[in-house]
Order: C-alpha cells, then sequence, then structure tokens
C-alpha cells in the first residue's frame, strides 16, 4: 500500500513539474524587434477544447514580446497588453503602431504584445491552396482546409484568450490593460469574460459583439447608408445640393444593373486597369468604405460625371478598389488563420454542420428571406456575393467539430473600466454593434468619432482618440472627449470639372485683380494637388497620373513632397511644381506653375486636418494679380 501511495505521489510531482516546465516562458533573441525587447515563448497546448486536458500530444509556442518600462526607479504601475484584428494580423508585426500609441504611458508601464496561435511567430497557419493568390477564394478555401486537416478546429478565440492567460502567468503578470481594435476587440472581449479578474481597463476600439453581428451584413449595409448621408450633410457644398445621397446611388445601380459598362480605369498608381461598372462591383466599391476615404470623397461626384457621360472618375474609383490577388507574407497575415476563427465562431447564413450541397440550398433559401429594403439600392444576393473573405467566405470550410464559442451563451460582462471607440463612417464593424458592446459592459463609456473610418486609437492622425485611450488607462476616466465631434469632415469633391469652365472660381480676397476664368483655373490648380494628396495613401511606386492628364511623383512619409508636371484635374488646366503635406499638422503648401486657361504662377496653402478648412490662394494668373481663397479641397 506505501509503494502504491508513493508511485502516486510521485506521479503527482512528475504532473506537476511537467505543467510547470510548459507554463515557464523561454527567453530568446529577437528577431526583429529593437534592441529594448525582450522576446521569448510559452508552451501551451494545442487543443485547449473541453474541460478535460486532451489526449492530443501536440503543443504550440506562443510567441511574445516585452518592452520594459523606461522607470525602473519607481513602482510599476503594470502591463499594457494590446491585440491586433484581422483575425489573421501579427501583433508583433504592427508593434511601430502599437509603441506609438503606448509610448507616452510606458515610463512606469510595460508593454506586453503577444502573436496569437496561428499568427505571426505563434505558429502561423500556413496552407499551400492560399500561399500565392486568394484569387478563387471559395475554392481555395475549401483546399486550405483539408490541407490543414483537423487542427483547423483547434484555432478558435476561446484557446487564444486562455493562451494569453497562459503567457501572463508564466510572466508572473497579475493585472493587464488590454487594447483590442477590430477583431483584437472580439479577442478582449472574450478574454474579460473568461479572466475577468485579470483586467485593470479594456479598451475596444472599433468593436463588435460576440458571437459576431447579422452574417449577411445587413448592418454594415445600413452603416454604409448614414455614412454616405453624414459625409454629404457635413459638407456644405454637398449639402448645398438638397439631394439624398442615396438616391444618388440608386440610379446609377439601376442603370448599370442592365447596362452595365467595361472599360479602362487608372488605379492610384496610375496604371491602366480594365474595370467593369455593374452592380457587383459597385458593392466592392460600398464595402471598401471602412478603409478608403477616397471613395466617400469622390463618389457622388463621380456618379454625377457618368451620368453626363464623364467616365474617367468613377473608372479610377473602381480601378483602385480593384483586388490584388497576390497573397500576403504569412509573417504578417494569416489567410489559414482568418477563416479558422470566422468559420469556426462567427455565424453563418447556413448551417455549419450541413453537408456543401446543404449549404448552399441554405445560402439560396437565407438570401431569398432577407428583407429587400435593408440592402436596397443593391440586392441582398449582390450584397453578400463577395468572395475573398465577404459574407460566404466560409462555405466550403468545415464547420467545427467541437463546438467552441468566444464565451458560452449565458456571459456575464464583468464591471471592469471599459472604453469603447467607433468612427461613424466605419462600416465593417458599424456604430450599433459598438453600442451594442458598450451596453453589455456595466462600466462603460462609449465615444463615436466623426468623419472616422475603421480602428480610431492606432495612426491616429488626428490626435483624439488616442489622446482620449492614453487619458483613460491612466486615470480610468476618459475626460473630455469633445475632440470626437471635431474631426475634419470629409471634403467631398463637388464635381470633376472637365475643363475649368465647370469648375466654381475660387472667391476674391482683399487686393485681387484677377478674371473670374482665372480664379476657376486657381480652384482647378488647388484641386490637383488636392487629388494627388488623396491618392497617396494608395500609393506604392512613388508616381501617379493626373485624372486627365500629366503625372505626379512624391516622397517620403512623415514630409511629403509632390513633384506636378502637367498634371491635369481639369483638361485645360495643366500644372507643375512642387507642393509639400507635413502629416502631422496637416498643412499643406503649394508651388505651382499653371498652364492653359489661365497662365501664370500660384501659391496655395491651407490645412488637412482643419475641420471647413480654407485654401488661401495667391500669385498672377492671366496676367493679373490673384488673391482669393476657397473651402479647402
Amino acid at each position: 500500500m506505501r509503494r502504491a501511495l508513493l508511485l502516486v505521489a510521485l506521479l503527482r510531482l512528475a504532473v506537476a513539474d511537467a505543467a510547470a516546465a510548459q507554463s515557464a516562458p523561454v527567453f530568446h533573441r529577437c528577431a526583429d524587434a529593437p534592441k529594448r525587447a525582450r522576446c521569448g515563448h510559452v508552451v501551451v497546448p494545442l487543443d485547449r477544447r473541453g474541460e478535460q486536458p486532451s489526449a492530443d500530444p501536440r503543443k504550440l509556442r506562443i510567441e511574445f514580446e516585452l518592452y520594459p518600462r523606461r522607470d525602473r526607479e519607481r513602482p510599476s504601475l503594470g502591463t499594457l497588453v494590446n491585440a491586433e484584428g484581422g483575425p489573421g494580423y501579427s501583433t508583433t508585426d504592427s508593434r511601430d503602431f502599437y509603441l506609438e500609441l503606448d509610448e507616452r504611458l510606458m515610463d512606469r508601464r510595460d508593454l506586453l504584445l503577444v502573436d496569437n496561435r496561428g499568427t505571426g511567430r505563434s505558429g502561423a497557419l500556413d496552407c499551400r491552396a492560399l500561399r500565392e493568390t486568394v484569387d478563387d477564394y471559395f475554392r481555395r478555401a475549401g483546399a486550405c482546409a483539408r490541407q490543414l486537416g483537423p487542427r483547423v478546429d483547434f484555432y478558435g478565440t476561446h484557446a487564444a484568450v486562455d493562451d494569453l492567460a497562459d503567457v501572463l502567468d508564466a510572466l508572473a503578470i497579475e493585472q493587464i490593460d488590454l487594447y483590442g481594435d477590430s477583431y483584437g476587440s472580439y479577442f478582449a472581449q472574450a478574454f474579460a469574460v473568461r479572466h475577468a479578474e485579470r483586467l485593470r481597463s479594456l479598451v475596444l476600439d472599433a468593436t463588435y459583439p460576440l458571437p459576431g453581428t447579422d452574417p449577411a451584413y445587413g448592418d454594415l449595409a445600413e452603416a454604409t447608408w448614414r455614412a454616405l448621408r453624414l459625409v454629404c450633410a457635413r459638407r456644405p457644398s454637398c449639402a448645398a445640393r438638397g439631394e439624398d445621397p442615396l438616391a444618388v446611388l440608386e440610379r446609377l445601380v439601376e442603370r448599370v444593373r442592365t447596362q452595365p459598362v467595361s472599360d479602362i480605369g487608372l488605379n492610384a498608381d496610375g496604371r491602366r486597369v480594365r474595370v467593369r461598372v455593374d452592380e457587383a462591383s459597385l458593392v466592392l466599391l460600398l464595402q471598401s468604405g471602412y478603409s478608403n476615404m477616397p471613395m466617400w470623397r469622390d463618389l457622388l461626384a463621380s456618379i454625377r460625371g457618368f451620368e453626363t457621360g464623364d467616365r474617367a472618375p468613377l473608372l479610377r474609383l473602381l480601378a483602385e478598389n480593384t483586388l490584388d490577388p497576390t497573397a500576403s507574407p504569412v509573417r504578417s497575415w494569416s489567410e489559414g488563420l482568418y477563416l479558422a476563427v470566422t468559420c469556426h465562431d462567427y455565424p453563418q447564413m447556413w448551417d455549419p454542420a450541413a453537408s456543401l450541397e446543404l449549404r448552399e440550398v441554405q445560402l439560396a433559401q437565407t438570401r431569398y428571406a432577407l428583407p429587400a429594403e435593408r440592402f436596397a439600392p443593391f440586392s441582398p444576393t449582390a450584397w453578400t456575393a463577395p468572395e475573398y473573405e465577404g459574407p460566404a467566405a466560409c462555405l466550403r470550410w468545415p464547420g467545427p467539430l467541437q463546438p467552441d464559442p468566444p464565451v458560452p451563451p449565458d456571459a456575464r460582462y464583468p464591471a471592469v473600466p471599459t472604453l469603447v471607440l467607433n468612427g461613424d463612417l466605419d462600416n465593417i464593424t458599424a456604430t450599433s454593434g459598438a453600442q451594442l458592446v458598450a451596453a453589455r459592459f456595466p462600466r462603460s463609456t462609449f465615444v463615436e468619432l466623426h468623419n472616422s473610418v475603421h480602428v480610431t486609437a492606432v495612426g491616429d492622425a488626428d490626435d483624439c482618440a488616442s489622446r482620449i485611450v492614453r487619458r483613460f488607462i491612466k486615470a480610468l476616466d476618459a475626460g473630455d472627449t469633445s475632440c470626437a465631434g471635431r474631426v475634419k469632415e470629409v471634403r467631398t469633391v463637388d464635381l470633376f470639372p472637365l475643363t475649368s469652365a465647370d469648375a466654381e472660381p475660387a472667391r476674391s480676397r482683399p487686393g485681387d485683380k484677377s478674371r473670374r476664368a482665372a480664379r476657376r483655373a486657381a480652384a482647378v490648380a488647388a484641386a490637383t494637388v488636392a487629388d494627388a494628396i488623396q491618392r497617396w495613401a494608395f500609393n506604392y511606386t512613388g508616381e501617379g497620373r493626373g485624372l486627365r492628364g500629366g503625372r505626379w511623383t512624391y516622397k517620403g512619409d512623415e514630409t511629403v513632397r509632390f513633384g506636378f508636371d502637367r498634371a491635369r484635374f481639369a483638361a485645360d488646366v495643366a500644372v507643375s511644381g512642387a507642393a509639400t503635406w507635413t502629416v502631422a499638422s496637416g498643412a499643406v503648401r503649394a508651388r505651382l506653375r499653371v498652364a492653359g486657361a489661365s497662365n501664370g504662377r500660384l501659391k496655395a496653402r491651407w490645412n488637412v486636418l482643419e475641420p471647413l478648412a480654407r485654401a488661401r490662394l495667391d500669385g498672377r494668373l492671366g496676367g493679373r494679380e490673384l488673391h482669393a481663397e476657397m473651402l479647402a479641397p
């Protein structure tokens, strides 16, 4: 009997030692992180489903980067943890954005970045089917699932949440201030429910409810129509037209539904791209609004131009929105993990347990039953048709063999101090969903940022959401959030002039001697510069093309210097010269030579971050002194 008891005791010790070894952090040399980082990993079970330990012996290494606080003399104020979105993005690959957000908090706080399982350096899911291209997405997604095999069932949000808890245990971190953006906020909600005791504060940026929102994206359609109207209402020249923007869109959709058009458009790099103007391409364009500010800026004027025979602006928008099918490096983005999580955790338009044949029937039935008015002017079928990461992306992905939702159906949301942020132009995580999330947390503060798209605090050019986040983490109180209502409006284009005669002239200022035609040309020249600034974010070659001819180039990221070589926003105004845009301050300064309708030289200046800013135009055009101003383009 004693011998048996001794064996049992020894076995328990061995199990305890193994568990301790498994949870101990292993530090190693950083591959690409800054010198101040300490890099390492914690070993966790691959299969975390259910209450009992899995018989599956396979393990995962969950990689982390720990950035120590600067002030080691005074006591620590805790640890910041940031969670990236997607799902599929690597948090450590996005370190620069999080360091920028958190740097001012790190005198007495550490920063911990952890790659979720299946992303970045934590065993990124890499399947051959999606390694080179995402074309033919439904088929490739199904092939990816087959290549990954049964392990696709082990990558849900619940497992990733418990991985983070293990990393905190291994590093002896008791409580954290957790920030999550996009899917990272979904992950953060699940962590809050399952590990509430580990949180000092919670920030959810661009969030949506667990387990997911409308699988048909009906809530996102409503967010799109709301955003379209807000953009127009906040720009005086658009609002003055007195026309419902949705009615403008509806006219185009009805026209191209029966009379689609194929033609060539110029993308942001100035390359010629064949595009088709039809209901499907317009769905993709409108659904891109969460990250595509030029779409909100140019759409209505592009449609009005198309109706009068000027195709170039709309063709350009569609060319800029054409999917590049080249797969991203798996270190940065795992397409397999995106599918493994979304197809495991999110609601679908079919029964996930159904066969492929039955799923297709159920999908058709669901589409037929959708309320058409919610998706108008598009049809429900067209709105739910996009393949790449669209509503039906999981059609050929297997349903979970053992359902493991991110939180239990009866989950109780903790009374942890919570800040919820959302942009009111965000049409991939809608404000309606973010408000529902805020309502679930008893101690939440909700802030909606005007004129803002997806994720507000990371890369915050307006210096509003990021300040609110840092203040909240310091004081557990958002404080004055009034800046959220002062973010500059989208500078919608009122019209795309074919010639300067179509343009609204700039208004004379004291000392102006110019003719009306010269003030029109000056307004077109300023719009030429603004047009290049709008295309800059999507230009990767350093060179673009004017809407109606000529070229422009740029250098720099923080201070962007543009060169113009006979660039034309209107056909009869050729703009050459240079402009400088200081991104942090928003200041734009241009020195231009204008040829065509009115020859001469022009200086222009305005601020892209100032609400309802005015542009000042000074120079000599058409042989006369010009001093004018206009609503900044």
